[in-house]
């Protein structure tokens, strides 16, 4: 499914001066960065200290073209005949066991698309306070929902609203779907806010044996019928963590662990604890309409990283985000209580040795997804084995250096 583009009035983009600092106490180094050119992967910069080959070393694994997946959404890196296995064929095999996750991944988690062989996001949609029977991993995935206390996935209706306002081509067609411009809108983000916040209007029960019910009120239903809502759970923002959770799985159970998957929007998993081979993006800061590079974040090792920021990154398509003429941001990142984007600083960086990305992302979310950002919370997400990089006045801090 291709996500329509941004204008390209987009936030521009300044570099500054790299200092080497030493290495981190978990084993991501941090650098701050110069006027160099770093090679750039979808939104992330993403530089790999090897020569990228076809052949036996580092290449990048594309999903097969035909069968819609979510292989456009992310970058597959992978270390080729490291143990000595045949290049070309570790990369045939590679590329079709990838494909099939990226293929499977997306039709299970993405709301928008109807499956003809499982029961995903969007059959469980068209089915409320029906038992509905799911794969495995996406009732994981639900259990993972539930037991963060979240509320993010039910906001489907106002995401559905954020599409369109962020595919908005001038000012005024986004006025009509932005709930802080037009008073209709602000009454119908209230109104389904209210709903999804409320867990006996809609919720996922969770009933065992890989069955599950999208509990909806009368009410809620009702609602629905009246404005036209069709879906009333999507993972929207958080898609891609549980992608690429998914296919980080799949890979492992296959036995391909020498490499790293990258979203366009900020997941990361690195599989590698053999190879030693690193990889970096750029760590950058939004003052007003522009956004600075500050650092190269590198990181090796098994590990999941989750970078959050309110603004399109460098070298994205700008998908879920609307830049005004008068330089006002809008985001997918929806708050519960009264369905409006916020975020309390521009961006939120973390990464977990024991977490996945989707586990993260929903951790971080809430101090993200606020008026302000939460210090005691930074510090408890640090004795908990999550290292956060957020900003302070424009410099670049660490909650481990804390």
């Amino acid at each position: 499914m291709k996500r329509n583009s941004l204008p390209n009035d987009k936030p521009v983009v300044e570099k500054t001066v790299k200092i080497q600092l030493p290495e981190g106490k978990l084993g991501l180094r941090l650098a701050l960065v110069i006027a160099l050119i770093i090679l750039a992967v979808a939104s992330f910069a993403l530089g790999i200290n090897s020569l990228v080959s076809t052949d036996a070393g580092i290449a990048e694994i594309t999903a097969l073209s035909g069968e819609m997946n979510a292989g456009s959404s992310f970058t597959f890196y992978y270390n080729l005949g490291y143990d000595g296995a045949d290049a070309t064929d570790e990369r045939r095999e590679l590329r079709s066991i990838y494909t099939e996750a990226a293929t499977d991944a997306l039709k299970l988690f993405d709301a928008d698309i109807e499956a003809e062989d499982c029961n995903n996001l969007y059959y469980i949609n068209q089915h409320p306070n029906e038992a509905v029977s799911v794969d495995a991993a996406l009732y994981s995935a639900l259990e993972e929902l539930e037991a963060s206390g979240t509320r993010y996935h039910f906001l489907a209706p106002l995401y559905a609203q954020y599409h369109a306002l962020c595919s908005s081509v001038s000012d005024e067609e986004a006025a009509q779907y932005d709930p802080r411009l037009d008073a209709a809108q602000g009454e119908f983000f209230a109104e389904v806010a209210a709903f999804a916040s409320d867990e006996t209007a809609v919720d996922i029960e969770l009933l065992g044996d890989g069955k599950v019910m999208l509990s909806v009120s009368g009410e809620y239903l009702d609602f629905a019928k009246a404005n036209g809502i069709s879906g009333f759970v999507d993972l929207a923002w958080l898609e891609n963590a549980f992608i690429a959770d998914y296919m980080a799985e799949v890979l492992t159970e296959a036995g391909y662990t020498r490499g790293a998957l990258i979203s366009d929007d900020g997941f990361m998993r690195c599989l590698d604890d053999e190879t030693g081979t690193e990889y970096s993006f750029n760590f950058s800061h939004r003052d007003g309409s522009t956004v600075t590079n500050l650092a190269a974040l590198q990181f090796s090792g098994r590990v999941s990283i989750v970078y959050l920021h309110d603004y399109p990154l460098e070298n994205s398509d700008g998908g879920g985000y609307y830049l005004y003429g008068n330089g006002e941001l809008r985001s997918s990142f929806l708050d519960p209580e009264d369905g409006l984007d916020r975020s309390s600083i521009p961006e939120l960086c973390g990464y977990s040795f024991d977490s996945g990305c989707a586990g993260l992302a929903l951790k971080l979310a809430p101090l993200f997804i606020a008026d302000t950002l939460d210090a005691d919370e930074l510090e408890m997400l640090e004795i908990a084995g999550i290292t956060v990089y957020y900003t302070d006045n424009g410099a670049l801090c660490s909650t481990a250096d804390t």
